[in-house]
């Protein structure tokens, strides 16, 4: 828990209930995410023609989504 006194601070929130859920639905959603993209990153390893660098680009907004939710 100690974690999440910690990041309810630099957050300047209330380390209470909504902020453990707020944090776990933004966790696992990230996480979600990171498994598509390794999925996607062993297809292009194998055939790069087919994602190019929209695999990239979409890593990229995503990277800059979590950071404007992110104190």
């Amino acid at each position: 828990m100690f974690h999440l006194k910690e990041a309810a601070r630099y957050a300047r929130r209330k380390a209470d209930v909504k902020f453990y859920f707020w944090h776990a639905a933004t966790s696992l959603n990230e996480a979600f995410w990171l498994f598509l993209w390794t999925l996607g990153s062993i297809v292009h390893a194998i055939f790069p023609f087919l994602l190019k660098f929209d695999l990239l680009e979409a890593r990229i907004n995503s990277i800059k989504k979590l950071k404007d939710k992110l104190p």
